[in-house]
């Protein structure tokens, strides 16, 4: 028997329907990012009056990265170890990405 984490989940992400792989997040956990990641999108989508998903797309992952690289910056500066919980995220949004 499948253990719920095992399951597909299913997101809306820009108007898409997606299927992913949770990666050992709960389901709630998926459909947060994936709002994140939607949210981001319209963000851009509105903020550069772009139509192109794929370039919107980009500039998301490059904005949400940068947001990562800053937190994961502030954070050493005040002496955290969040590299293994940023690690574990992602490894999650990379195999989403591959499924």
């Amino acid at each position: 028997m499948k253990t719920i984490l095992s399951d597909r989940v299913r997101v809306q992400i820009f108007g898409r329907e997606y299927e992913m792989d949770p990666g050992g997040l709960t389901p709630l956990e998926v459909q947060s990012l994936a709002g994140f990641v939607d949210e981001k999108m319209r963000e851009i989508s509105t903020e550069f009056n772009l139509v192109d998903t794929q370039k919107i797309a980009v500039l998301a992952a490059i904005n949400i990265a940068l947001d990562y690289l800053q937190l994961r910056e502030k954070g050493q500066s005040k002496g955290l170890d969040l590299s293994a919980r940023l690690e574990e995220i992602e490894k999650t949004i990379t195999s989403a990405l591959n499924a």
